[in-house]
């Protein structure tokens, strides 16, 4: 399955009309006839780390692919084949794929999901509370703090996934991106976040994922976040590798496609006893939360994850 070549429009500032234009790879389930709302296929986001771009997840969009999912990889604003520099508000990117996914004839406007990977994981909990999300995966999410230090180093590929290798791909290395950085604009931009504050606004179910020995983004930063989401959390704590092997990791990608499977059908089911006359539905922009779903301690799905490292719930 190919994936399709799309433009969107983002906002370049909150309140502002949509006129950057963004390059983004769209990747359908075999089967998108879809005649009832009901049948459509769930959407997913697919979010970058910096200085990395989205055929770099083309592995995972895939896989999310043959799990039912139309998955839409986006070039962060400054990245890849999209317009503009990379200067703070990159969570109205994901606010404008989220809104391309919804207006999809594939797609069931009700259920849109978001993956993110490193920075691509902070941002998905800056757009969190206005995208509506049905579930996120966030890996190795960086925090405002590891951005900084980042800017103040200089360092202008803050997490670049080119970096990494692919496990189960031969000699194959993700493609080189070079980013382009409004760097003032964006120190600016992360001297007024607070992950933690961010954390607590997510409604939806989250699934951590973090290798134990990342050395630019520590596990403590998922742990921080998980103190401070108030929703369904899952925890995976992977044993071996580094800052973005998850993000290329077949098992990973399985876990992940499963856990957000199990996500969806709990909403989607939700979605359906909803009364329509009421307009309840699950995900949709400028609805708060979830109906009929709280906060757990044991999210009832437990794959096979002998291959990944130890997993938990946690409140």
């Amino acid at each position: 399955m190919d994936p399709l070549s799309v433009r969107l429009l983002a906002s370049r500032r909150h309140g502002c009309a949509p006129d950057l234009e963004l390059a983004a790879r769209l990747f359908l389930p075999a089967s998108t006839a879809r005649e009832t709302l009901s049948a459509r296929a769930p959407g997913l986001v697919v979010g970058h780390g910096a200085g990395s771009r989205a055929a770099n997840h083309e592995d995972f969009c895939l896989e999310a692919c043959r799990h039912g999912f139309a998955a839409l990889a986006l070039d962060f604003r400054g990245h890849g084949c999209s317009d503009g520099v990379a200067d703070g508000p990159l969570e109205l990117d994901i606010m404008a794929a989220a809104g391309f996914l919804r207006d999809h004839p594939a797609v069931n406007p009700a259920l849109v999901c978001y993956r993110g990977s490193s920075m691509g994981g902070f941002y998905g909990l800056k757009a969190a509370p206005l995208a509506g999300f049905v579930a996120m995966v966030l890996l190795c999410p960086a925090g405002e703090d590891v951005i900084l230090d980042a800017l103040k180093d200089g360092d202008t590929e803050i997490d670049r996934d080119s970096e990494a290798p692919v496990h189960g791909a031969g000699d194959r290395r993700p493609l080189a991106a070079t980013a382009r950085w409004d760097r003032p604009r964006l120190r600016t931009y992360f001297e007024q976040q607070d992950s933690r504050q961010l954390a607590a606004r997510v409604d939806c179910p989250v699934l951590l994922v973090h290798a134990r020995h990342d050395s630019q983004v520590p596990l403590e930063h998922s742990l921080l976040l998980a103190r401070h989401l108030h929703t369904d959390t899952t925890l995976l704590a992977l044993e071996d590798g580094g800052h973005t092997s998850a993000q290329h990791d077949p098992a990973v990608h399985r876990y992940t496609a499963s856990w957000l499977c199990v996500r969806v059908a709990d909403a989607r089911t939700t979605w359906m006893r909803c009364d329509a006359g009421r307009g309840l539905q699950p995900g949709a922009p400028g609805r708060k939360g979830n109906p009929g779903r709280k906060k757990e301690r044991s999210t009832g799905f437990e794959p096979a994850t002998s291959s990944l490292g130890s997993w938990h719930s946690t409140n």
